[in-house]
């Protein structure tokens, strides 16, 4: 939205208005007069504490604030604003043009800022690009939003057809425990559940005194296919607390993210063994700033290890990359897998595995006791965390041309903001 005549045009459609703390009348007036000309409301606060009475009643799209005021500075209303409000756009008045001064300003979260006097044709400009942005902002959390929504309607939608198939499904026939253990190896679940306690009715035995007895196999199958479907529902209502979570935001270096990578995979690294895979961190190289919600992206990198070992060879080595990039923080984890592509994603699914419950291969049990979210939701989980933090998640298949033979692989990739 480059274009000057489609950003004055938005001008006009905000339905919150901008809020102009500023103490001296002049400047009062023609901030005004600036807003009216992109026939944008506005209001007036003479100070950082009768503003923050106004933020009580009303939201406001963008704030202009004067630096130096009395009662209360500008300083001192940024940092309540950002208490209350941490995305808030915010331009600066200010008439000291030190780079300490703007240092400072921009650390605050700052969008932009203007050097007194006003030059009233350079500040329409600062301000149009301000609700650029702060459009543009918006457009993104409701896209998040939705996708939280839709992601949780479809959770809620798998519990009830489970619920209905488990208090309505009929009777099926009796099968074999062979026929049961071939089917809890290829997709325990709820099904599975319902079969075992048929069979259990089936073959049991009633007793003299009363009790019953069991088929030892029978038992330790049920007993063994109980903990998995514990475990996805877990799964699901972990999911669903995820997409109903407000995200807290914090400030880190690249540097401190890198560090805490080995900490972020503890849960699965122990696994590892069991597929004789190896692991490499990345190193530091560049440094930035971050701003994320350290749970949430820690479980994103869990999932992103947790479908590494998933779907790896055998014997081959699991890579972490990490490097600063086109104004992004850039986490990669590339596993190889076998030649047939099993566990890969081509090119036409690659959008698709992000969407809740899709599957390219059947489910893996043999991970149930590392993973924590079933039924295809962690990479689902996994992209909406990162569209949360204004971020990307990619994943799909590459080739390592750095082997003799090109190695077919999987790349999945988390792309975080830089703010500096």
């Amino acid at each position: 939205m480059n274009n000057p005549k489609q950003v004055l045009a938005l001008a006009g459609t905000f339905s919150e208005p901008i809020l102009i703390v500023e103490d001296k009348v002049e400047n009062q007036v023609l901030l005004q007069g600036i807003c009216k000309k992109l026939n944008v409301q506005c209001d007036v606060a003479s100070n950082g504490k009768e503003a923050l009475a106004l933020l009580e009643t009303k939201s406001y799209a963008v704030f202009i604030v004067d630096l130096m005021m009395p009662i209360m500075d500008g300083r001192t209303f940024v940092k309540e604003l950002k208490k209350i409000n941490s995305s808030a756009v915010i331009i600066i008045q200010t008439a000291l043009d030190t780079p300490d001064t703007i240092i400072e300003l921009m650390k605050k979260g700052v969008y932009d800022y203007i050097i007194k006097p006003i030059d009233p044709e350079l500040f329409q400009e600062v301000l149009l690009k301000a609700l650029e942005y702060k459009y543009l902002k918006d457009q993104e959390h409701q896209q998040s939003l939705n996708a939280g929504e839709k992601i949780k309607a479809q959770i809620d939608w798998l519990n009830y057809k489970e619920n209905r198939r488990l208090t309505s499904r009929d009777t099926a026939e009796s099968k074999s425990v062979y026929n049961v253990k071939t089917s809890l190896a290829q997709g325990a679940g709820f099904g599975t559940l319902i079969t075992l306690i048929d069979i259990m009715k089936a073959s049991s035995a009633e007793l003299e005194d009363g009790k019953v007895s069991v088929d030892r196999d029978v038992l330790d199958m049920m007993i063994t296919n109980n903990d998995y479907c514990r475990a996805q529902i877990d799964g699901l209502n972990f999911a669903t607390r995820i997409m109903e979570r407000d995200f807290e935001f914090e400030n880190f270096n690249i540097s401190t993210f890198i560090s805490e990578i080995p900490k972020m995979t503890k849960r699965v690294i122990p696994f590892l063994k069991e597929k004789n895979l190896k692991i490499t961190f990345p190193e530091q190289t560049d440094d930035a700033k971050l701003r994320y919600n350290k749970k949430a992206i820690s479980l994103v990198v869990e999932e992103m290890l947790v479908n590494a070992y998933k779907y790896s060879k055998k014997n081959t080595i699991i890579n972490i990359f990490a490097r600063y990039r086109e104004g992004y923080f850039w986490f990669s984890v590339k596993n190889s897998i076998d030649g047939d592509s099993y566990g890969g994603v081509p090119p036409e699914y690659e959008k698709l595995v992000l969407e809740p419950f899709f599957r390219i291969h059947p489910p893996d049990e043999t991970v149930s006791k590392v993973e924590r979210i079933g039924f295809g939701l962690g990479l689902a989980v996994a992209d909406y965390v990162a569209k949360k933090h204004g971020g990307i998640y990619i994943i799909r298949d590459v080739k390592d041309m750095l082997k003799k033979d090109p190695e077919p692989c999987v790349l999945a990739e988390l792309l975080l903001p830089v703010f500096g």
